[in-house]
């Protein structure tokens, strides 16, 4: 029987993080999976560096799980009853090893992670003496609505700059070691790693909404493939599917161009802007997770209903716009 990843009962935190939005559970990876999350770590910072993910002085590399076990289900087993999701419906949408170069600047600036990072789970791997996570759990705690950190500081003018509040606000200060858990709400709370040189974590990053722009949760091939069959199937079967956003969708939005003519569009993570209709874009407005085919297909418009409103569906699920399930 293989060793479990955490060895802490989530129950016993799910008030704590109800209330406050964050737990420091202190040891709470097993000794002999955190050996193995050290040998990994090592291994992938010489080999499988994120270059486009480098931030200054932060070198980042993708995290696989050890063998031997369903690492991945465990974390939204476990992750999902401290935070009052159901596992099914938890994305691991990143799992990033984070390490600090030995020259980070002892105080850098907050920042909130992004959209898709509804819980940030960071376990501690090499934390130096005096190297503190802080948290920023009580004020200025609006969603990120980017999916990046960079693009919300950028999306701000000077004046609205989060330091000035942040200064007065009550700050969390974690002083972690090897193998603690840390779980906060990454994408409303602003947060830094104060004194981070030469300290190293691994961070997976998870939500309840079924997005994963950059495509790292284990199951996300498995829904595309669902998604590419169920749009094979007839209207009949078609209409009673559920629709869903679509997990690598980044953002929609309006374009304008120069005489001011006006174009709907979707963005996928990474992609270019895809060009939809109006009917399209009404559909896409009616995906709740809850209404079937039929019900999105006739928020679409009058004529809404027929094979060709059928097959926008279809075009949708084919770029990926839209899941089926």
């Amino acid at each position: 029987m293989s060793e479990k990843l955490f060895l802490f009962d989530p129950e016993q935190h799910a008030h704590q993080f109800s209330r406050e939005g964050y737990v420091h559970i202190r040891g709470g990876v097993s000794e002999s999976v955190f050996a193995r999350i050290v040998d990994q770590v090592e291994r992938n910072l010489k080999t499988k560096l994120m270059k486009e993910f480098a931030i200054g002085d932060k070198q980042q590399a993708m995290y696989e799980f050890p063998d031997g076990a369903d690492y991945a289900a465990e974390v939204c087993q476990s992750i999902g009853a401290l935070v009052g999701v159901a596992p099914h419906e938890m994305v691991l949408s990143e799992r990033h090893i984070k390490a600090y170069e030995a020259n980070a600047a002892p105080e850098p600036l907050a920042h909130k992670d992004r959209f898709a990072s509804e819980f940030s789970v960071g376990i501690s791997v090499h934390v130096q003496p005096g190297s503190t996570l802080v948290l920023y759990p009580y004020e200025e705690t609006e969603v990120n609505p980017f999916n990046t950190s960079v693009q919300l500081r950028a999306s701000l003018s000077p004046d609205r700059y989060p330091e000035a509040a942040l200064a007065r606000a009550r700050q969390v200060m974690i002083a972690d070691h090897a193998r603690d858990v840390i779980v906060f709400r990454g994408h409303r709370f602003w947060h830094l790693r104060r004194r981070p040189a030469a300290t190293t974590m691994l961070y997976l990053k998870m939500n309840s909404f079924h997005c994963d722009p950059l495509g790292e949760d284990c199951r996300s091939d498995e829904f595309r493939q669902r998604t590419l069959a169920a749009v094979e199937k007839p209207d009949a079967e078609l209409a009673t599917m559920i629709p869903r956003v679509g997990r690598r969708v980044d953002h929609f939005h309006r374009f304008y161009n120069r005489d001011w003519r006006e174009i709907p569009g979707v963005v996928l993570w990474g992609e270019k802007h895809f060009t939809v209709d109006e009917d399209e874009f009404r559909m896409l407005r009616a995906i709740d997770g809850k209404k079937p085919a039929a019900e999105v297909i006739r928020a679409g418009g009058e004529s809404a209903g027929g094979a060709a409103s059928f097959n926008k569906l279809r075009r949708l699920a084919r770029r990926g716009v839209v899941d089926l399930l």
